[in-house]
């Protein structure tokens, strides 16, 4: 069948409907197989909203983002400590709660989002508003290489990724590392169905929202596409929030949902460990990649 949009990773132009959602629909490329929602990109420009783009960030965002998302922050620093004076971007920094703990670990820390009101947060959170940048990452705006380039949870909302993708790899140092984490869909897909079949669940995947969502089969070939090689695909803690996030103000409790995520995740890991990434159950895929030789 005809789609609104080409395929964003193989240009192709036909595609089958995969999943329906407010008049609107998730589509599975005809011959690359890669899952995207069927909007053209003038929709969603004018259509896709989220918290970023909103004047005032509410203690429920702030929770969210910030103490929810501690743990796994610390465990990829922890993993991945800079040997001398190291230079970090974040790209999509938010409100800055990754750039503050990185800088916290060591790293020089520099930061770029779209999102003005929350880069004035992060200015206030970081202390070096010289380090954050208005838009997406180019070479001009921070002057120099960067040793690691992390992208927490962006990917899925890039409508074209691969030139997005290249603007980042021109930026890693030679020996540089890029780190993703973006939505898994071998575990959003089935588990959302099920929820939505049997429990007749209001599940969201968010065809305005997240329009790209990748396996990690997918995620890798997009990767080599614009010259990057994947080297290890960890599986770090997920936010730590009750489930489907009802209740954000209680971010960072232990609970016994948190302890069931968790106890998933450490063995999602061991299965990545022992498949190579080829299979990632996680319900995030963490990829870290380097440019290829």
């Amino acid at each position: 069948m005809s789609i609104s949009r080409r395929c964003p990773t193989c240009r192709f132009t036909r595609a089958r409907p995969v999943w329906h959602e407010a008049q609107l629909r998730y589509v599975r490329c005809g011959r690359c197989g890669l899952v995207f929602s069927d909007v053209d990109e003038a929709t969603y420009l004018r259509w896709g909203h989220n918290s970023w783009h909103e004047p005032d960030v509410t203690d429920e965002t702030h929770a969210f983002y910030g103490i929810a998302r501690r743990r796994a922050h610390e465990s990829f620093l922890k993993r991945f400590p800079p040997s001398g004076e190291r230079r970090l971007l974040d790209v999509g920094c938010g409100l800055g709660y990754f750039m503050a703990r990185a800088a916290s670990a060591g790293w020089i820390a520099h930061g770029c989002d779209t999102s003005v009101p929350w880069l004035q947060r992060a200015a206030e959170a970081t202390g070096t508003p010289e380090r954050l940048a208005c838009g997406e990452p180019r070479g001009d705006l921070f002057g120099g290489s960067f040793d690691m380039i992390t992208v927490w949870d962006v990917l899925e909302h890039v409508y074209e990724p691969l030139p997005f993708l290249r603007a980042i790899a021109d930026l890693l140092a030679p020996d540089g590392r890029l780190f993703l984490r973006t939505p898994n869909l071998l575990w959003v897909y089935p588990t959302y169905a099920v929820r939505r079949g049997l429990f007749v669940s209001d599940v969201v995947l968010g065809p305005l929202n997240h329009v790209v969502y990748y396996s990690s089969g997918s995620l890798r070939r997009v990767l080599r596409t614009v010259g990057l090689a994947p080297i290890d695909w960890p599986v770090l803690p997920p936010p730590q929030v009750p489930l489907r996030n009802r209740r954000p103000e209680r971010a960072g409790e232990r609970s016994a949902t948190t302890a069931l995520k968790n106890a998933h995740a450490a063995g999602a890991e061991l299965v990545s460990r022992a498949t190579g990434g080829m299979v990632v159950i996680g319900a995030d895929l963490d990829v870290v990649a380097v440019r290829a030789r």
